[in-house]
C-alpha cells in the first residue's frame, strides 16, 4: 500500500515522498491521517540545523497527528476498524502503528484541533514538574504554541493567577481569546523582578533565563520549558540562584516515566499524558483550535515551512490535511 510522507531532504528543504505501508500486525493498526500538527518550533530547528540539533538529513518531521484507523490487528483489544485516534508519528498521508501508541478520541473533538495533541502533552510534563499549588503566582515567558498551552495547563493545576509574557502584540492578542488575560510585553521591568512562585521558560531563547531568574521569588521554582538554542551569557549563581534558594528543573519532554508502573511524583507516561490531554480537550478546560492558523496542503509543505520561519505574519501553528471525510 502506497502513502506520502513529508522529508527534510537537506538544510531548510522539505518535499513529498512517496513510501510503502505495510499491513498491520496481530498488536497495530493501520491509521489513515486526518490532519498533523506543525510544531514550528522543533520541526524548524530540525529542518534548519539550529544550535542543539543533529543537523542529519533525510530527516522525517513530525509527531503529532489525528487519524482514523481503517484495520485493526487480530490481537488488539478497545481499539477498531473507524475510530479516530491521535498518535505521534510523522507526516505522512497512512501508517502502521502500534496500537498502544494510540489514543483514542470522542467523535465530537475536531480532528484537526485534537492533531495538537502532542504539543499539548510537552507542556503538560512542564507543568507537572513546575510542581504548582494552589494560588501560585505563575509566568509564562513566551506565548507561542507551548508557552500558550503551559499558561493554559497553569490554571487547570490550580495557579491562583497566570501572566503571559510576549514581545510579540498578535501573541498576547491570541492568549487573551484562550483565556490567558494577564499578559505583559517584557519581563525585565523591574516591577516583576521577585513576584513569582513559578516562573515558565518557553521561549527557547537563552537570555530569557536571565530574566526567568530575576523574575522568580526566593525559593520558586524556573522551569526550563523551551528547549533553549544556545548558551546564556552572564549568569550570576551565588546572586540568582544560590543565595535566592531557587529550583532551576529542566523539563525536556523525554524525561517522563516509561510506563505507569513506573510513574512517581510528577512523573507519568507519554500514554498517561496523552489521554490526559484528551479529557482537557474534551471537557473544554484547554483550546487548541485558536492556535492552528491554517490548513496546508502538504503539496504546499515548503511554503508554510518557510513562511513559519519567517515570522513575517501571525501565522502560530499550521495542520497539514491528508484526507477529507
Amino acid at each position: 500500500m502506497r502513502a506520502d510522507k513529508i522529508c527534510a531532504y537537506e538544510k531548510g528543504k522539505v518535499r513529498l515522498e512517496s513510501c510503502e505501508v505495510k499491513p498491520p500486525g496481530e498488536n497495530e493498526v493501520l491509521i489513515k491521517t486526518l490532519f498533523s500538527t506543525i510544531s514550528p518550533g522543533t520541526e524548524l530547528a530540525w529542518l534548519n540545523h539550529m544550535e542543539n540539533t543533529p543537523g542529519e538529513y533525510p530527516y522525517y518531521p513530525g509527531y503529532s497527528c489525528c487519524g482514523r484507523i481503517e484495520e485493526a490487528g487480530s490481537g488488539v483489544r478497545g481499539l477498531a476498524a473507524g475510530d479516530l485516534v491521535v498518535c505521534n508519528q510523522i507526516h505522512c498521508s497512512r501508517f502502521t502503528a502500534d496500537a498502544q501508541k494510540c489514543t483514542k478520541i470522542p467523535e465530537k473533538i475536531n480532528p484537526r484541533e485534537a492533531s495538537a495533541f502532542r504539543l499539548a502533552s510537552i507542556s503538560l510534563q512542564g507543568i507537572r514538574k513546575a510542581d504548582i499549588q494552589l494560588g501560585d503566582k505563575v509566568a509564562v515567558l513566551g506565548l507561542g504554541p507551548i508557552g500558550n498551552l503551559a499558561a493554559q495547563l497553569g490554571f487547570c493545576a490550580g495557579a491562583g493567577s497566570v501572566t503571559g509574557f510576549d514581545f510579540v502584540e498578535w501573541r498576547r492578542v491570541l492568549a487573551k481569546k484562550c483565556g490567558i488575560l494577564r499578559t505583559e510585553e517584557n519581563g525585565e521591568d523591574e516591577a516583576f523582578d521577585s513576584v513569582f512562585d513559578v516562573v515558565i521558560e518557553a521561549t527557547g531563547v537563552p537570555q530569557a533565563v536571565n530574566t526567568a531568574l530575576k523574575m522568580v521569588k526566593p525559593l520558586g521554582r524556573v522551569v526550563l520549558l523551551g528547549s533553549t538554542r544556545g548558551n546564556t551569557d552572564g549568569v550570576n549563581f551565588y546572586r540568582d540562584v544560590h543565595r535566592k534558594g531557587i529550583a532551576v528543573i529542566g523539563a525536556h519532554e523525554m524525561h517522563r516515566a516509561q510506563d505507569e508502573r513506573d510513574q512517581f511524583g510528577h512523573f507519568r507516561s507519554h500514554q498517561r499524558d496523552e489521554e490526559t490531554i484528551i479529557d482537557l480537550l474534551a471537557q473544554r478546560r484547554i483550546v487548541l483550535e485558536p492556535l492552528i492558523s491554517e490548513n496546508a496542503a502538504p503539496e504546499c509543505a515548503q511554503t508554510i515551512y518557510d513562511r513559519l520561519l519567517s515570522k513575517k505574519e501571525p501565522l502560530m501553528l499550521a495542520a497539514f490535511y491528508w484526507c477529507r471525510e
